[in-house]
């Protein structure tokens, strides 16, 4: 059996040659050369096509076409398109990172203002004096109100409005008494 020999301008190489150096099958070397000139990526076959070609099956097992794979494995990709989706997808990922990072301040500017609500509210309660709001808070009015409110749910139905006249009437009995003192 003969084999073609290419000769581009140097050193001999033929198919089998570079098919037992790479140890890839002979049809398969035919077939990247053949890649590999018409898209100008090799002005002849010699010894440094050997490393070329070995590179090849790496880029086809991940997809790449011969042609996308010739240019990877000489180095020649489209530099230009490959970096620009590189750039656009980390833009991508960097604008969502933002946005994220924003959701997240707000998220915890919120918390920090619940928890200083909080904080003036616990205050307020241990000091018995006003809060923010301008509410007096005090153990036993609370406890008191609490009861209540118990006992207004427990006989809702017959006497809510009875105990919500009585409620009102009470507040101003007392406010009543407060000034009177």
């Amino acid at each position: 059996m003969k084999t073609k020999t290419l000769l581009l301008g140097g050193p001999k190489v033929n198919f089998k040659e570079l098919s037992e150096a790479s140890g890839i099958k002979y049809e398969t070397v035919r077939n990247y050369v053949k890649v590999l000139i018409e898209e100008g990526l090799i002005d002849e076959v010699n010894e440094e096509v050997v490393e070329v070609v070995k590179k090849m099956p790496s880029f086809t097992s991940q997809g790449l076409t011969v042609v996308e794979a010739a240019h990877r494995a000489t180095g020649k990709a489209d530099s230009k398109s490959s970096l620009s989706e590189e750039v656009s997808e980390l833009r991508e990922r960097v604008h969502t990172l933002q946005e994220e990072n924003e959701q997240l301040r707000r998220e915890l500017q919120e918390e920090r203002s619940l928890t200083n609500y909080l904080k003036e509210n616990l205050a307020s309660f241990e000091d018995h004096t006003k809060n923010s709001s301008g509410i007096a808070v005090y153990g036993k009015e609370a406890s008191t109100a609490a009861d209540a409110l118990k006992s207004a749910i427990k006989s809702a139905g017959s006497g809510f409005l009875q105990f919500l006249q009585w409620l009102f009437d009470t507040e101003e009995k007392e406010t009543a008494e407060k000034t009177d003192q």
